[in-house]
């Protein structure tokens, strides 16, 4: 009982210090309100830009996203396609390179000045002055293009597992009722494959409003952009705390959308029968797999391609030394990461397993609800708890220190943003062990505790490594926390990248993308293109 006891304090401890950044921005965002003549200027000016210039990145990348995710997903999943394993490959490769990784990519060769806008102008457009040989990649919609590319893998890999779990004996209710496949998919299929296509729209929508290195790259002036903006750039702080309430109320609305329309999909999936694939004829053999790999080509391996060749023509001007360090200290930062989030993962999935009240999973859903918010918001809730417990403690007990831009806050904003990351993977894994062999060991006289150790731990073995690799890969990636947090001398791949992006320097930014890209791959090639969210 001593243990189980523990356990559950330690759990309720590490739920409050990941909602303690996000109750801070809620405090702060209406004590902002106390005061509306403080935000007038900003909501009559700046905001319904940001508004609009978000909700427009939002549907625009929704709208690529399923461009590229709906006919990839029917196809593989109803038909025998060629190359069938490959296609499912492409469908999950963007996964690899975080957004403003391809932004780089895109802008080194698609910019005005750009190695191969450079070549196309001077190729067709000798005679022309100024002419573009295509649309400006640098605007909104190239950032709908690249966040759509680059997300499309969230409504691939949701809407693929409905399809092949429950869709066969509609499509074939659909036919029996003489209707077209193509005239059964639009008209019974996709309507009940809804739920679905709204979870993995909800991701793909949370995603664009935590962005911050890619529209920040390209200048389009978003809400996660013009927090970072306030607060860092004109030290505003009422203003900040009134965007950061407003993103963190969005991001909470669309995650309840999201569990939803999650549940009403499980639901639906009951006692459906799977997909048999149907064999594709003629024409059908070659263009059904080039729509398939569309999302993939665009999303991955262009870019790839365009870093290496980047890379290639850089690789004199690179300082070898710094970008050592920039790998090291992003190694180190992803083991202090893990050293946190794996024990608050572990703690809370086994308070889970343990206690069956429904308290725990309220403090679950609360404790995992960071993962929905944008990285800047969690880092502007944190700047403002460190400000308020500094204070305290320099009144109470006279200790004058500060702890903005130190590596605790970091760890702490990691910890808010991915812990539903370790966790989901360690529940999963823990809800595989059928409860008989707890009441084994305690019958053996095995306490709580020693049940955790010395029977649950070992086989939670490949679930832990799994968790540690999804939570280090996230780490890597992660810009908008590090770069708001960090102290002014941790360079990590993605600030490097970010800074060289920043400078013009595109083709030396392209060394340090790659390295975010080959760790991005490890958890594909560990998981395989059979992965789920």
């Amino acid at each position: 009982m001593l243990f189980k006891r523990m356990l559950l304090w330690l759990s309720g401890l590490f739920t409050f210090a990941m909602a303690a950044p996000l109750l801070a921005v809620a405090f702060f965002g209406l004590r902002a309100w106390s005061d509306p003549s403080a935000l007038l200027f900003t909501a009559q000016t700046v905001l319904p830009g940001y508004l609009l210039n978000s909700l427009l990145l939002c549907l625009g990348a929704l709208f690529v996203a399923l461009l590229l995710a709906v006919p990839s997903a029917w196809f593989t999943s109803q038909y025998r396609v060629p190359c069938a394993g490959l296609m499912q490959w492409l469908g999950i490769l963007p996964l690899a390179l975080p957004a403003y990784v391809v932004a780089y990519a895109y802008t080194d060769a698609l910019d005005y000045s750009g190695w191969l806008s450079t070549w196309a102008r001077n190729l067709f457009f000798s005679h022309t002055v100024g002419r573009q040989p295509w649309p400006e990649i640098r605007s909104l919609w190239g950032a709908c293009f690249v966040l759509g590319v680059s997300l499309s893998p969230y409504i691939t890999l949701i809407l693929r597992a409905a399809f092949e779990e429950r869709q066969q004996s509609l499509l074939e209710a659909g036919r029996s009722l003489g209707l077209s496949s193509r005239a059964a998919f639009f008209r019974v299929v996709f309507p009940v494959a809804r739920p679905a296509v709204v979870a993995g729209g909800a991701l793909v929508v949370m995603e664009c409003l935590a962005d911050y290195g890619t529209v920040s790259f390209f200048s389009v002036q978003t809400l996660s952009a013009g927090l970072f903006k306030t607060w860092f750039g004109y030290g505003d702080r009422d203003a900040a705390a009134f965007l950061a309430l407003a993103m963190l109320l969005i991001a909470l609305g669309l995650l309840a959308w999201e569990r939803k329309a999650r549940g009403r999909a499980g639901f639906a999936s009951r006692g459906q029968t799977e997909a048999k694939r149907q064999p594709l004829l003629g024409w059908a053999r070659l263009w059904v797999p080039l729509v398939c790999s569309i999302g993939g080509v665009l999303g991955f391996v262009i870019p790839m391609l365009l870093l290496l060749r980047a890379a290639w023509a850089s690789q004199a001007d690179i300082s070898w030394p710094s970008l050592w360090a920039q790998a090291s200290q992003t190694a180190l930062l992803g083991v202090y990461a893990l050293a946190i989030i794996l024990p608050a993962s572990a703690f809370l999935a086994y308070s889970v397993r343990l206690s069956a009240r429904g308290t725990m999973t309220a403090v679950v859903r609360v404790a995992s609800s960071g993962y929905a918010v944008p990285g800047l918001v969690v880092a502007i809730g944190l700047l403002s708890v460190s400000a308020v417990f500094t204070s305290v403690l320099d009144v109470i007990l006279d200790w004058r220190f500060t702890l903005t831009t130190t590596l605790a806050l970091v760890l702490g904003g990691y910890l808010t943003r991915f812990f539903t990351v370790g966790f989901s993977s360690l529940e999963s894994s823990l809800g595989r062990i059928t409860p008989n062999l707890d009441w084994a060991a305690r019958g053996l006289g095995l306490h709580t505790g020693e049940v955790l150790f010395r029977v649950h731990l070992p086989l939670l073995r490949r679930g832990t490594m799994v968790a540690a690799l999804l939570v280090f890969v996230d780490v890597v990636k992660e810009l908008p926390v590090t770069l708001a947090l960090r102290p002014l001398d941790m360079q990590t791949l993605a600030i490097g990248a970010y800074q060289f992006a920043a400078d013009e320097r595109l083709a030396e930014a392209a060394w340090p993308s790659l390295g975010i890209a080959v760790v991005g791959l490890m958890p594909l090639l560990l998981l395989g293109p059979r992965a789920r969210l």
